[in-house]
């Protein structure tokens, strides 16, 4: 029985199927039949003509729509390429200017790095030379403060120290060795490393040697109330005793001199003249370091010519 019923379930979709082709068959032909009458119409023909040539319009239409989008695209497309190349050129230039920078700094790091390097071994030999003089220098003092038959110094200690040999004299530092201007004068400041002469810096002090400028509402008081030079004059004898007993240890003294002025590069300067340079020598080794009035002494030998031109006072 299923088997029954399925042949004919297939038989009927079958026949449907048939009348199905047999109609569109026929609806077909019947319309070939109506266009062909159509087209012996000449209004059709007409109509007919006239689609075609709209059809060819919209063609060409479209095809003039799709060139000029594609010409504007070529365009845009041509800009973009011009753009990007002289974008890509520019950060080219732009890379190329940074990396010139980096290597013109990375050199100019070198070459003051190698500057310092010089300087620091520059200073690295003078200093080393400069001990290595010191050196020299201290042991020819040994001896010739140890070798009383040495008559003459060493040549080491023989030489004199020039601050700009190729300037000419400062005219005030010869006369006095002394001058205002110190380390920034500009012109030659001859010093010797040894002389019978020496100079120790600012080993007098008093209060009537400062440079005062009274307020004009103090100009008018008491004489009597303020110090004198009788008060300078008792202190500097104590100085003087005091200075001259100390400084005899080290040999015969000729001369013991005194700068009596006010400006800061004379005040209170003292010359001491031994007989001869062993003296002096022994004085300047024995008084580096020491102290005076709490004040760390400032001693040096001196190359003065003439005392009258030099210093005024006891």
């Amino acid at each position: 029985m299923p088997q029954k019923r399925a042949r004919r379930k297939l038989t009927k979709k079958q026949q449907r199927k048939r009348r199905r082709q047999k109609h569109a068959k026929e609806r077909d032909k019947r319309e070939e039949e109506a266009e062909h009458l159509r087209l012996l119409q000449p209004e059709y023909q007409k109509w007919l003509q006239e689609q075609q040539e709209m059809q060819e319009f919209q063609r060409l239409a479209d095809e003039r729509e799709h060139q000029v989008a594609e010409d504007s695209w070529l365009r845009r497309e041509a800009t973009a390429q011009q753009q990007f190349r002289i974008d890509e050129a520019k950060k080219r230039q732009e890379q190329e200017e940074v990396e010139r920078l980096q290597q013109q700094q990375a050199k100019e790091r070198a070459e003051r790095e190698e500057i310092l390097r010089r300087q620091r071994e520059e200073e690295t030999r003078k200093a080393a030379k400069a001990a290595a003089e010191f050196d020299a220098m201290m042991e020819s003092m040994d001896e010739y403060l140890s070798n009383p038959r040495m008559e003459k110094p060493p040549s080491q200690l023989l030489r004199v120290m020039e601050t700009h040999p190729e300037e000419r004299a400062c005219e005030f530092f010869s006369r006095t060795n002394c001058c205002r201007y110190g380390h920034a004068c500009t012109f030659n400041h001859r010093r010797p490393m040894l002389a019978r002469i020496l100079l120790i810096r600012h080993f007098f002090n008093h209060s009537m040697l400062q440079e005062r400028r009274p307020h004009k509402e103090y100009a008018s008081a008491e004489e009597h109330l303020e110090l004198t030079e009788q008060d300078l004059r008792h202190d500097y004898d104590e100085f003087f005793n005091d200075a001259v007993e100390e400084l005899r240890k080290f040999g015969t003294i000729v001369n013991f001199r005194t700068v009596r002025n006010t400006v800061e590069h004379l005040r209170g300067h003292v010359f001491v003249e031994y007989t001869n340079e062993r003296s002096a020598l022994r004085a300047f080794t024995n008084l580096q370091g020491r102290y005076y009035a709490s004040k760390k002494l400032n001693v040096e030998f001196s190359n003065l010519k003439t005392w009258r031109g030099a210093v005024c006072g006891t």
